[in-house]
């Protein structure tokens, strides 16, 4: 198979030639150059051939199976809404956010005025398309490269408000968090579009780090759920794609099991990337098996894939595919991203591992 076509076979629950690898690469791949993040990033530009330099070369080099066809980080769009980022000097796992658009609630009414954010003309996001159609045009069609964002409280975090300050205030003015979550999963379903129309061709990847870790499962259901409903939807609708889920939090847990499941049944996820709680015979049983759709197994946490050595990553990964791999629909994912700091020998042993012990039949 190609990588387009293994891909497919694990979101149609069927068994690939091998277990294909997502390793979520954001920043590792400017830092496997040997770049630092300001060589490639200002507060409103993005040096778009840099990126896609940085992409394809760490696509061919590795040779895992589903990839970003160009940088993603936590501040697109922040700098025209009033914020400031944060642009690691040396070492750091991304752009991310200095000060956010909205300090107090108040600020809301301004930041407001600035919406909606244009992917094609606001900072840095013209840059990324352009990277993205490079990439694209090089890999050609038969690479999957898939399309990817955060929506509802999450993309709000991102986007508007501190982490710790949008957390209180659910508790203390909900109504208003449902009105930014809906503000930020606008600019989300544009943004989406906009890579899409830029060439991508596969599962829209969709990220969440709140889950049931920073707020509870009610509250994920109000603030999470609804959200991913509407995105499922436009991807689905538009380009024809399934949503694969990235969630954080221990989802063994009833009341977490149970949001899991709405997103699935009632959101139409189509795929989950959970976090290292969640071991490789869990993960089959709990979420291929009893909810019916494919799963990333996860090697990470304590990191083998980062800190090594390269025989324990070989060991590790052939256990985790023995627990979780017979019979299909599953794909090779870190517990969030590649980090960094990650050794090429490290992550290119983990992609060699998974194509090694993860053939079919097993």
């Amino acid at each position: 198979m190609n990588k387009k076509e293994r891909m497919k076979a694990v979101f149609n629950m069927e068994e690939p030639d091998v277990i294909p690898v997502f390793p979520r690469v954001m920043a590792q791949a400017i830092y496997d150059m040997g770049w630092s993040l300001p060589d490639v990033s200002t507060q409103t530009e993005m040096d778009a051939d840099k990126v896609a330099e940085a992409f394809i070369s760490n696509i061919k080099k590795y040779d895992y199976d589903l990839c970003f066809g160009t940088y993603m980080d936590h501040g697109f769009g922040v700098p025209t809404l009033g914020g400031v980022l944060s642009i690691p000097e040396k070492f750091g796992t991304s752009v991310s956010i200095k000060v956010p658009p909205i300090r107090q609630r108040d600020d809301w009414a301004e930041v407001e005025k600035r919406l909606p954010l244009n992917p094609l003309k606001h900072d840095r996001m013209p840059d990324a398309l352009k990277a993205l159609r490079i990439v694209c045009k090089e890999l050609g069609n038969e690479y999957p490269i898939s399309a990817a964002y955060y929506t509802g409280i999450c993309a709000a975090n991102i986007m508007f408000r501190d982490v710790a300050d949008l957390t209180l205030d659910c508790v203390e003015d909900p109504d208003w968090v449902d009105n930014i979550c809906q503000a930020a999963t606008d600019f989300s379903i544009d943004w989406v579009r906009a890579q899409y129309e830029a060439g991508c061709n596969s599962v829209f990847y969709l990220g969440d780090h709140f889950g049931t870790e920073l707020i509870s499962p009610k509250m994920g259901a109000r603030f999470i759920l609804p959200y991913v409903a509407q995105i499922v939807e436009v991807v689905q609708k538009e380009f024809g794609k399934k949503t694969f889920m990235h969630i954080h939090g221990n989802m063994k847990r009833p009341k977490s099991y149970e949001l899991m499941e709405r997103l699935v049944k009632e959101a139409g996820v189509a795929g989950l990337h959970l976090d290292e709680n969640h071991d490789a015979a869990w993960i089959r049983e709990n979420v291929v098996e009893k909810l019916g759709v494919p799963a990333a197994l996860i090697v990470h946490g304590p990191d083998p894939i980062d800190s090594g050595p390269v025989d324990k990553i070989y060991a590790v990964v052939k256990e985790t595919v023995e627990e979780g791999g017979a019979g299909g629909g599953v794909l090779m994912g870190p517990s969030c991203q590649v980090l960094p700091s990650t050794p090429g020998e490290h992550f290119k042993a983990w992609v060699d591992a998974t194509h090694e012990y993860g053939k079919y039949p097993m």
